[in-house]
């Protein structure tokens, strides 16, 4: 069962990130933006699909099973973005590093790039011992803000749902489903947050001692 759904995790994400490439594909733009662009949208896809993991784990544990090869997807993600960001410095900025940090959508990204960095190096059983599980998660609960910077970077920098080329101007369903895609990981999160919270509760309200109303008998 867990091969199957960790095989149908990956199929998806295969097709997800084939769509976009060939989505980008037909843009009448140069072969350069048509990468950068590629590559950062798969970024955000897969760190999406990442962080909607853990909330269908809470709503349904039958997605537990996802909690493992979801590294996979991380890692993955990072690469994604740093092929991104290098590809950025070459073709746009031609690595004068300075420059591309003068631009805000550009330096809102260099924290996000090291979290994303961190949480890949000590992706493993090894990290997580040397570190301790309480400081482990605690790193790794950093991906909130990295992908609220990431978010705000790809609005910033984004076309628009209607891109303008010099051939025309077409309608960017690859930029419009990574958004749509954003605000349905958002919504999960606070959703799986509210009910792990809800459940909590529950839990404290259950192992709490009963309350007698009973009077005390006369001595």
């Amino acid at each position: 069962m867990f091969v199957q759904k960790s095989s149908f995790l990956f199929l998806l994400i295969l097709i997800g990130v084939a769509l976009i490439g060939a989505y980008d594909a037909f843009f009448p733009l140069p072969a350069s933006l048509i990468f950068i662009r590629f590559f950062a949208l798969s970024a955000l896809f897969l760190i999406c699909v990442s962080l909607i993991i853990g909330p269908l784990a809470v709503i349904d544990i039958k997605y537990a099973s996802l909690i493992e090869p979801r590294r996979a997807v991380g890692i993955t993600a990072f690469v994604f973005a740093a092929i991104h960001a290098l590809l950025a410095l070459d073709f746009t900025f031609g690595w004068n590093i300075g420059v591309a940090l003068g631009f805000f959508p550009i330096m809102i990204t260099i924290p996000a790039i090291i979290i994303l960095l961190a949480m890949t190096l000590t992706s493993s059983d090894w990290a997580v011992k040397k570190m301790g599980m309480g400081k482990w998660k605690t790193l790794h609960y950093f991906i909130y803000p990295a992908f609220a910077l990431l978010v705000a970077h790809f609005v910033l920098k984004s076309n628009g749902l209607l891109a303008k080329t010099k051939a025309g101007t077409f309608v960017n369903l690859a930029e419009a489903g990574v958004l749509i895609l954003c605000a349905i990981t958002v919504a999960l999160q606070i959703y799986g947050f509210y009910l792990k919270r809800k459940r909590m509760m529950k839990a404290a309200n259950a192992a709490a001692p009963v309350q007698t109303t009973e009077a005390p008998a006369n001595i």
